[in-house]
């Protein structure tokens, strides 16, 4: 092993990248939001496509933007919200893709309400009073709601 990584580090590092690109999995990487407004009801959209259930804003990382910067493009692109986004809640292994998902806490900042073709309704509920979520963000809204409704009270 030590032969091997002394040969590794003795490599350009433009080679030891493309052997890391051959033999190492890839994952996307996602970041969502649990919402919350100023009265620390969770904000959750039906989408068009995907899981009928309620469930966070979000999407994929661009390449070469910051994660925050990716969650705040996606809740403007899907709602016409501007966001202050908080801070990350939780990582997870994401659901039924491989991939790597990071979940923040965010609040309204501005914009006005402009629904994208990809969400079909957003609605603010009461976290006690939760519609049909998808179960993984129900288990992360019933974490973690306490917490970001905090987050965004101590923000206004």
């Amino acid at each position: 092993m030590r032969l091997l990584a002394l040969f590794y580090n003795a490599l350009p590092v433009r080679w030891q990248r493309r052997i890391l690109d051959r033999t190492q999995a890839r994952f996307l990487v996602g970041v969502v939001g649990l919402g919350v407004d100023p009265q620390g009801r969770v904000l959750l959209a039906r989408h068009r496509f995907g899981a009928p259930q309620w469930r966070f804003l979000g999407g994929f990382l661009s390449p070469g933007e910051r994660l925050e910067d990716a969650l705040a493009r996606e809740v403007r692109e899907e709602t016409g919200l501007e966001i202050e986004v908080g801070p990350i809640l939780e990582a997870s292994q994401g659901f039924r893709w491989q991939r790597v998902e990071l979940v923040y806490a965010y609040r309204p900042a501005g914009g006005a309400e402009h629904l994208s073709e990809e969400v079909i309704e957003l609605r603010a509920f009461d976290p006690a009073e939760l519609p049909e979520v998808r179960a993984d963000q129900r288990g992360m809204i019933e974490r973690h709601a306490t917490r970001a409704a905090a987050w965004a009270r101590a923000r206004e």
